[in-house]
């Protein structure tokens, strides 16, 4: 879908050039010269990214920037200031998400519009409706902060200044220590790297390699340039870089500039840390039986399908176990469905306990559990299935107070299919015929008395 960017500028002559760039590169633009025209915009159609420019007969750009910002309605929306260098700091402040000169050549001006963009997106959030995180900068810790600059002195430099102005630990490393590092696990939450630390543009290759490392990929980067090296800011951006400053930090009279925008990207990283934890829990809830903690029905089946697609590439063979336990209505009207639960979750202690990293355990619903194990002969799951019987059996289940105490014994009925190596057929196919003789092989047991393991024999897949 096409980024939709609304352009406020007072000067006309501004807006409309403005908007004849970018709609040159196919994005959806609107331009507005007035305040009210923006909000009625906002009103109207919600942007993915706001160009603020000035000359606003109306209201100054830098309030309309925290009148934005501070709107629950619009916060979430990027902002792209037009400022000269001496204002950036104040636009930083007002909440602008980041700045250009307003006399930004186009490369440097696509370059930043993209990196916003792509920084914004949240496709799987959406998806889930999850709530957004909080806007505020809520490390716990410290914020790590890893300084690869082309001396020693520079990186001091950056350290004294950045230090005087921001909360965080700032280590200076070279670009070995810092892909060591990142191998290991010990990544920092933001990297200020050197655009040329030892030779040229090989702090962008850096920044390629840390990108590119899944611990570090999520971390922030900002690329700091030499003034005759300006060529390389869009590369910088375009590659994945949160910003670009002057290798400089500007001084000490930029230097707060600097540090905010740094805070910013801190801020930004912990946003989407939180968004990515919250999918994480939202996936496993997904894929999770909330009684057991065991894999549910829906995460069960996909995963039995790819450990016979695993076994027919690896000519191995596999094996599914039904298990159900016996008389388990007694259980709840007996003693109750709380007494019923707590029988559940202690079977299904007992059999993840007892399969251990062999295999995948599954509850697929009411009292019906699920095995597979993969590299399995008929004799090891025979094996199996008798010490999941006899887990389930030799002790007896303790009930909760609530439902009036005491202890049940409980046993279970085991049904097992076995897939020789060599089998024919889709993997899913295979899957689903190996769990129905498995389920069959269950109701023999159930049959034949319960408390018991029967195995069914071999079926070639249709």
């Amino acid at each position: 879908m096409t980024a939709r960017i609304l352009v406020a500028d007072g000067a006309a002559t501004a807006r409309i050039t403005l908007k004849v760039r970018l709609s040159a590169v196919c994005y959806d633009v609107v331009a507005v010269g007035w305040f009210d025209q923006l909000a009625a915009q906002l009103a109207t159609a919600r942007p993915d990214l706001i160009i603020l420019g000035g000359g606003f007969p109306d209201c100054p750009a830098s309030d309309i920037c925290k009148q934005l910002t501070s709107d629950v309605r619009y916060a979430d929306i990027p902002v792209l200031m037009l400022v000269r260098p001496s204002d950036r700091l104040g636009a930083l402040k007002a909440g602008a998400t980041a700045t250009l000169d307003p006399d930004v050549e186009d490369q440097m001006l696509m370059a930043r519009v993209r990196g916003i963009l792509r920084d914004a997106e949240h496709p799987q959030e959406a998806q889930l409706g999850l709530a957004e995180a909080p806007a505020a900068f809520s490390h716990v810790a410290l914020p790590q902060v890893v300084l690869i600059a082309d001396s020693v002195g520079r990186a001091l430099r950056w350290r004294q200044l950045l230090s005087d102005r921001m909360a965080g630990r700032f280590d200076i490393q070279d670009p070995d220590e810092a892909l060591g590092a990142a191998a290991s696990g010990r990544t920092a939450d933001l990297y200020l790297i050197a655009a040329d630390i030892r030779n040229r543009g090989d702090g962008l290759r850096l920044l390629s390699e840390l990108r590119s490392r899944q611990g570090s990929r999520d971390a922030g980067f900002v690329i700091a340039i030499a003034p005759e090296r300006e060529e390389l800011a869009a590369i910088a951006l375009d590659l994945g870089a949160g910003d670009v400053l002057s290798d400089s930090l500007g001084g000490s009279s930029g230097a707060q500039a600097a540090a905010m925008s740094l805070q910013k990207l801190l801020s930004r990283k912990t946003k989407s840390d939180q968004r990515r934890a919250e999918v994480q829990r939202h996936m496993v809830w997904a894929m999770t039986d909330p009684l057991t903690g065991l894999s549910n029905r829906r995460h069960a089946l996909p995963k039995l399908a790819e450990m016979a697609r695993d076994a027919l590439m690896s000519k191995q063979g596999f094996c599914v176990l039904a298990i159900d336990l016996d008389h388990f209505k007694a259980v709840n009207d007996r003693h109750g469905h709380m007494a019923g639960d707590a029988v559940l979750a202690e079977v299904a202690h007992r059999l993840r306990d007892t399969v251990g990293g062999a295999g995948l355990v599954a509850r697929m619903g009411g009292e019906e559990f699920l095995c597979a194990l993969g590299n399995c002969t008929v004799e090891c799951a025979l094996r199996m299935a008798e010490a999941l019987r006899r887990a389930v059996q030799d002790e007896p289940v303790a009930l909760p107070g609530l439902s009036g105490g005491g202890q049940v014994r409980v046993t279970a009925s085991v049904g097992v299919a076995a897939v020789p190596p060599g089998s024919d057929g889709w993997p899913d196919q295979i899957a689903r015929l190996a769990t129905e003789r498995a389920d069959r092989a269950l109701l023999s047991a159930k049959a034949r008395g319960r408390n018991r393991v029967v195995s069914a024999p071999f079926e070639h897949a249709a």
